[in-house]
């Protein structure tokens, strides 16, 4: 068996934060001299757009770019076949991958797979944390890397971090945060793995140097895909929101009632229905039925946190193109 220079691994991703995070890996001056990325798991091509245009994953584009084999996953016998490919690799490492990895591979690779989750564990398991924590109006978030087990986002925790959220974030702008924190994370964990860079591959500690910590699961919270219809909101709901008029629990649109501890404070709808446009900006995004039953898309809102009032800034209605919303409402007379 040839001699290792480099910490060898797999990474496991497919959107756009996760393609970022991957080229900052390949980029970095010091995690080249000790890693090296030997494979790229990703999604299959999928059809994107109104054309269905099947499109590789931005993943898959990095990958490509910087010559990285690429394995694509497109049912139960594809993880068959990347066992073998995995076998000899020291660590694989997911960053939104969307699927569920099979427990028998957890423990090939010497330091097992680790999982780059942009919450705070145990807070907001799932697919979908970033969103959620904005839609619930959270003040902070942050990222937590973990030794993957058999349960969802369930495994002890190798590092942790906060970052604050600011009042105008959006999930694009946390997504880009979150991932740079995220490899700021995952840099220093590797640099104190070799402890420093004259470190040989050789003289490597491996299991010493991780300090494994269980999380808490009794506080944990959990997220779910989100679909298109999460952005529906009632026309009567979101008059309301604009004029701050306090909501009922079940005025609520129907992704805010998931968590059972939820509790809406009073005159805060405002607030409410703007954490909620920016946590699904910019998809599903957020939109009503009017009366005729033409959809409306809410393009673009903000919050004014002095007069604490919310406006609609930018509507696009079903067919037509977006449009100035004073100018969509002098025509429709809706609001």
């Amino acid at each position: 068996m040839r001699s290792k220079t480099k910490l060898e691994f797999a990474y496991f991703g497919s959107p756009d934060f996760s393609a970022y995070f991957l080229e900052k890996v390949l980029n970095d001056i010091n995690l080249k001299k000790l890693t090296k990325v030997k494979l790229v798991v990703t999604q299959p091509n999928r059809p994107v757009g109104r054309k269905q245009i099947l499109t590789e994953t931005p993943v898959k584009k990095i990958a490509k770019s910087y010559g990285i084999e690429i394995f694509e996953i497109n049912n139960f016998k594809s993880f068959k076949n990347l066992k073998l490919k995995i076998k000899n690799f020291d660590l694989c490492l997911v960053y939104a991958f969307s699927q569920i990895i099979p427990k028998d591979f957890l423990k090939i690779p010497n330091l097992g797979f680790w999982n780059i989750h942009p919450s705070l564990l145990p807070k907001y398991r799932g697919p979908s944390p970033i969103a959620y924590s904005l839609i619930f109006g959270e003040k902070e978030t942050g990222v937590t890397i973990i030794k993957m087990d058999e349960k969802i986002d369930h495994g002890p925790i190798i590092a942790q971090e906060k970052l604050k959220i600011e009042d105008k974030d959006h999930r694009l702008d946390l997504e880009k945060k979150l991932t740079d924190l995220g490899f700021k994370i995952f840099y220093h964990v590797i640099l104190n793995l070799f402890q420093d860079l004259k470190t040989k591959y050789e003289s490597f500690n491996w299991k010493n140097k991780i300090k494994l910590i269980s999380q808490n699961h009794s506080q944990a919270t959990y997220t779910r895909l989100l679909k298109k219809q999460d952005g529906f909101i009632h026309l009567s709901t979101l008059k309301k929101a604009l004029k701050n008029e306090s909501l009922k629990f079940e005025e609520l649109p129907p992704i805010l009632k998931e968590m059972g501890n939820w509790k809406l404070e009073i005159g805060n709808s405002s607030q409410i229905i703007y954490n909620y446009f920016r946590g699904l900006h910019p998809w599903p995004g957020i939109w009503t039925l009017l009366p005729n039953g033409k959809r409306l898309k809410i393009i673009d809102m903000n919050f004014d946190v002095i007069r604490y009032t919310l406006h609609v800034i930018r509507v696009q209605l079903e067919g037509k193109k977006e449009v100035d919303f004073k100018i969509f409402n002098q025509a429709y007379k809706v609001f």
